[in-house]
């Protein structure tokens, strides 16, 4: 339930951005902005936070945190201006990848060893059903009432669930203390520069679009903007299917798989511009970009860790930070794009946009595998000359 909440927070911008943009007197490529800067924000400040807060008693550490995080979205709801929502937003950011990070923990005191990935797969599963369910009724909510009743109801339903909470979660006490600064030379290997690379092109793709899908479904396709609602939910649905196929890639290959994925996102985008002009072809090629969306989510993820157990093993819990911090780079950097591009072209153009970023994360995918294929071969060639030498 946190987190559908979190996911609910973080994308419901993409719902509700015109009436934003209407309201605060910005335009709409302003207004995207605040995905961008939400989304650096999150990707740059959670991992150092989480490490800060590592030493203190978990337990209250997240209930601190969802009540700050509840105080962000009434600071949303009630912002005067442009630059006080943009504040908030980065605010919210970083609270919510360090909740997130925090609430992960809980999966070793609340479930025996053999059932924690389950638990971790439902508390992941939260962004996916808020997608389908808390997008479009917040979507709903600000189109019956206004855009910050549906923040004051966000912060109504987050105190509901920080009541859960503190009732049901065990007092863990204290965290291991993680010193993250000592991990950094992870970075340095190839593997995993390329493979942020991949997932952060991946994404900024994606987002390119789906930053503006809102009013390019209104402005372009001429779609009621009562029926957001209902093509926000399947779109949800498509992005659960993503999730679902994402896991399947990853047990059938990984990132092995991934180039054919990137090639056909890159097609679906850059079909943006085409279909354009027709209302049934434009929104059949959004549910399929829906459905490619996540694709690389699970692949990415193993590659990651299977990295770091490789080559710096006491660096996992960097690793396993690095998938969410890299897509949320994608989002910044792809929303951004995507801002210039409605500015100074048409709409239909931001599809090309994306298809670019497609592009340089297939490349990337394709370097990554070259290099991976390489190593294999040094260490079996390194293989074949230590038994010779035993041998002789």
């Amino acid at each position: 339930m946190l987190s559908f909440i979190l996911g609910t927070s973080e994308f419901i911008v993409v719902g509700i951005l015109p009436e934003i943009a209407s309201d605060i007197d910005c335009s709409i490529a302003m207004a995207g902005n605040l995905i961008s800067f939400f989304a650096f924000a999150y990707a740059v400040g959670t991992p150092f936070v989480t490490a800060f807060l590592s030493p203190f008693n978990r337990y209250y550490t997240l209930l601190g945190l969802t009540a700050a995080f509840i105080l962000s979205n009434v600071l949303c709801a009630v912002a005067p201006n442009y630059f006080v929502l943009i504040a908030a937003r980065i605010i919210t950011a970083i609270i919510s990848g360090t909740v997130l990070s925090v609430s992960m923990t809980f999966s070793t005191e609340i479930a025996p060893p053999q059932d924690q990935p389950k638990v971790i797969s439902w508390i992941f599963s939260g962004f996916s059903v808020s997608s389908i369910f808390g997008v479009p009724i917040g979507t709903l909510i600000c189109q019956a009432f206004d855009w910050r009743i549906t923040f004051a109801v966000l912060s109504v339903f987050s105190l509901i669930i920080l009541l859960m909470l503190r009732h049901y979660l065990p007092n863990v006490g204290k965290g291991a203390r993680n010193n993250l600064m000592s991990q950094f030379a992870l970075f340095k290997s190839v593997r995993i520069q390329f493979g942020m690379m991949m997932v952060i092109c991946g994404a900024a793709g994606s987002y390119v679009f789906y930053t503006f899908m809102t009013p390019f479904i209104t402005e372009v396709l001429q779609v009621p903007s009562l029926e957001i609602s209902l093509i926000l939910s399947i779109f949800g649905v498509a992005t659960i299917i993503s999730n679902l196929a994402s896991g399947r890639i990853a047990g059938l290959g990984g990132v092995k798989k991934m180039p054919i994925v990137y090639l056909v996102q890159a097609l679906c985008l850059a079909a943006i511009f085409i279909t354009a002009h027709s209302t049934l072809l434009g929104l059949a090629n959004i549910m399929l970009i829906g459905v490619i969306m996540y694709l690389q989510n699970s692949p990415a993820q193993l590659h990651f860790l299977r990295t770091a157990k490789l080559e710096k093993p006491d660096a996992l819990s960097l690793a396993s930070a690095l998938n969410p911090v890299s897509f949320n780079t994608g989002i910044a950097i792809g929303s951004s794009v995507g801002s210039l591009i409605i500015t100074f072209a048409d709409m239909p153009y931001i599809g090309i946009g994306g298809a670019v970023f497609a592009l340089g994360a297939m490349f990337a995918n394709m370097y990554l595998l070259r290099n991976m294929t390489d190593i294999r071969k040094r260490a079996s060639s390194r293989a074949v000359m230590n038994l010779h030498k035993n041998m002789v």
